[in-house]
């Protein structure tokens, strides 16, 4: 027990290690280049806010209005939250590959990967909605793993907001919601894995977050 404590200290200490050290990183490097041009019209968009755009969702820009408003419209203060936002995808890929079964060596070559990928570096400096979208995913998987393994059935609600929101970063979420319910029923998760909370009320109630979400998607699209 106590080494199992130990182990833990240790993947929670190498987590937030890799995440400050990435944060670090791009902190020192997100002013090194000028403004992307989507990044304007995303200024654009969050000085209007609505309940959606024509090619964007409204979460980025409603993220991005708290930003403008903390910081300033400088570079810097344009990537602060693409950064964190980069960091937090790193904690979430160590701590699914320790909810994965993973150990010390798996959770530090997951977290460096993550944060070595030139697709992360890149995309953590400088503002636009594919920086929050690994982040939901990550954080969605997570949460769906943990339910496998038994976690309360509470836990269903927080995925569905986990997938809600990231429905309002991306509609391309839908595709993750689509894969989980094709999954559930094709492989019978409740009695393959013996989850006891296959069907329960927050399960539904996870499912009408998400259709809620859903909702203020089509509303918008219908009204365009």
């Amino acid at each position: 027990m106590k080494g199992a404590t130990t182990d833990r200290r240790v993947t929670t200490s190498i987590i937030a290690g890799l995440a400050l050290v990435a944060l670090i990183v791009h902190l020192l490097t997100i002013h090194r280049y000028g403004y992307f041009r989507d990044e304007l019209y995303y200024i654009a968009c969050a000085r209007h806010l609505d309940f959606g755009y024509v090619d964007l969702a409204p979460l980025s820009a409603f993220l991005l209005r708290i930003e403008l408003i903390l910081f300033g419209s400088s570079l810097f203060a344009l990537r602060i939250f693409p950064a964190l936002a980069s960091a937090l995808t790193i904690v979430f890929a160590g701590i699914l590959t320790r909810e994965l079964g993973g150990r010390t060596w798996a959770i530090a070559l997951a977290c460096t990967s993550m944060f070595g990928s030139l697709f992360f570096l890149a995309v953590g400096n400088f503002y636009s909605p594919n920086v929050y979208e690994p982040l939901f995913w990550t954080g969605a998987i997570y949460l769906l793993c943990r339910i496998i393994n038994g976690a309360p059935s509470r836990t269903w609600l927080w995925f569905g907001v986990v997938v809600g929101f990231g429905i309002q970063n991306k509609h391309s979420m839908v595709f993750f919601g689509v894969a989980v319910v094709l999954a559930i029923l094709k492989m019978d998760l409740a009695r393959r894995f013996d989850c006891p909370c296959h069907r329960t009320p927050e399960r539904h109630l996870a499912n009408g977050t998400r259709l809620a979400h859903l909702g203020v998607v089509a509303r918008y699209r219908k009204e365009q």
